[in-house]
């Protein structure tokens, strides 16, 4: 697995980089088709708060992206919950695969020495939850975010009054809101 660190706003120091491939070169473990992981680091500082640092980890398995994201003040404890989240997701992938196909080559998915957590009887097949249904109204984006703030969601969805196409206006983590439109 090659490994990739980046810093952003945070220099990234040899001990940094050390407790980072510590921590993080035992997922390879879970699974062997890790092509290349990529760890970012931000530094996000703020007046009230000491500075809290983000682990940002994304794995390349088989052209699949898999992404975990965690804040800490502390490096080593953000690390671990990066690493406990993506080893979940690892072990999801890994039975979705296996569900899948049936059975899957022992080259492309290894067993793990530590299984973080029992796994499933049975693999569920991702399906919707919850279907809800509601009008469209058509209103312009400025409207949409201040419907998005009522209702407390992080996006909302709303026909653009001009081109009469659906758009949906989002939260972002950095602040602000982003805003996606369809390509037709």
């Amino acid at each position: 697995m090659e490994l990739t660190i980046r810093g952003k706003n945070v220099k990234v120091s040899d001990e940094r980089r050390e407790l980072i491939e510590t921590k993080l070169g035992k997922l390879n473990h879970y699974l062997e088709a890790v092509h290349d992981a990529t760890v970012e680091l931000t530094a996000q500082h703020s007046h009230k708060l000491a500075e809290r640092l983000g682990v940002e980890l994304t794995l390349r398995v088989n052209g699949t992206i898999l992404r975990a994201e965690e804040q800490d003040s502390d490096l080593a404890t953000a690390l671990d919950k990066v690493h406990d989240k993506m080893q979940r997701q690892m072990v999801r992938y890994k039975e979705r695969q296996v569900a899948r196909r049936g059975r899957t080559k022992l080259s492309d998915v290894a067993t793990p020495l530590e299984p973080a957590e029992e796994p499933s009887a049975s693999v569920e097949f991702i399906s919707p939850v919850k279907v809800k249904t509601f009008p469209i109204i058509p209103m312009v984006a400025e409207e949409a975010i201040e419907e998005l703030e009522y209702v407390g969601h992080d996006f909302y969805m709303y026909m653009d009054s001009e081109s009469k196409q659906i758009n949906v206006v989002y939260r972002r983590k950095e602040g602000g809101y982003g805003l996606l439109k369809p390509e037709v």
